[in-house]
């Protein structure tokens, strides 16, 4: 874009809303290292970042055209970069409160291995269910959602739930052991 460096901040975003690409490359190439910045300090984790960053971007250029320039766009799209670090941030805490819940659900007795160690184990054995276990997992630990909620949202009977809850929590306790015996 010849003559890009006298444009103002309002004429770049306006040529971008009017489709011109090479604008909207411009907006990304002005902000993206201090959003990262931003996103960085928020949620501590460079991957994150990254995602939420270029999320943000990509939540901006669909919603470009009903931006009416109220604020500026550095304003609307660092609201945006923030908003998507809470949602992340929202997420990461569901998910370890989920294995928390499950874990705390899951110790008896002897049982009384790390947190850390726990919740690594926990969530690659989660990981290895089927889907319907994860699920219902999910929507009962991480969403907590009672048994009837789920039987709504998915579709079966409340009976169904509650066995594949306690299957995969057996299974899940099962595994568990099976791995401490190896560790001992």
């Amino acid at each position: 874009m010849p003559g890009e460096k006298n444009l103002s901040e309002e004429n770049i975003v306006r040529m971008a809303q009017s489709g011109d690409e090479d604008a909207f490359a411009q907006l990304v190439h002005m902000y993206s290292a201090d959003a990262f910045r931003t996103a960085s300090v928020v949620l501590r984790n460079r991957s994150d970042a990254e995602d939420v960053v270029q999320e943000a971007f990509l939540t901006c250029y669909r919603k470009l055209h009903s931006f009416r320039m109220e604020s500026s766009f550095k304003t609307w799209f660092y609201r945006v970069v923030v908003n998507l670090c809470y949602d992340r941030l929202r997420k990461i805490n569901r998910e370890n409160a989920a294995y928390g819940r499950i874990s705390l659900s899951n110790r008896t007795g002897e049982w009384d291995m790390s947190e850390v160690e726990g919740r690594l184990d926990l969530k690659e054995m989660v990981a290895s269910l089927s889907t319907e276990h994860r699920l219902v997992l999910t929507l009962y630990y991480g969403m907590d959602l009672g048994v009837q909620k789920i039987s709504e949202i998915l579709g079966i009977p409340a009976g169904t739930v509650k066995s594949r809850l306690n299957s995969a929590r057996n299974l899940l306790k099962e595994r568990l052991e099976r791995g401490r015996e190896y560790a001992l």
